[in-house]
């Protein structure tokens, strides 16, 4: 991967959790997890076609360095957009970098 393709700076965020007074485990509100480098890519019709997605949803590739913990409950904070992660994808297997598929949130 080529340093000078990952231009822009993001925010991977997790949802976080609390114990309530019962004991019991509810969903909490995003943090942030970790800073990364990244490139953000829209998708054309076709390479969705052909990754066998769902184009109305999956709407951007993104391409960070390999980052342990990585999952498809988090998202990423770019500018003030929102991209939802749908498929992760550690290319090779080298853990060198990860390949993201993600739904952009549109906030209304």
């Amino acid at each position: 991967m080529r340093a000078g393709s990952l231009r822009a700076k993001a925010i991977i965020q997790s949802i976080g959790s609390t114990v309530n007074d019962f004991g019991e485990i509810e969903k909490g509100d995003f943090q942030d997890f970790k800073t990364v480098y990244c490139s953000i890519t829209p998708i054309s019709g076709r390479e969705s076609f052909l990754s066998n997605a769902d184009f109305s949803t999956v709407s951007h590739k993104i391409r960070i360095r390999y980052t342990e913990n990585i999952n498809a409950s988090q998202r990423l904070v770019w500018r003030n957009r929102i991209f939802n992660f749908t498929y992760l994808r550690n290319i090779g297997e080298r853990n060198k970098e990860i390949e993201i598929l993600a739904e952009e949130q549109i906030n209304d």
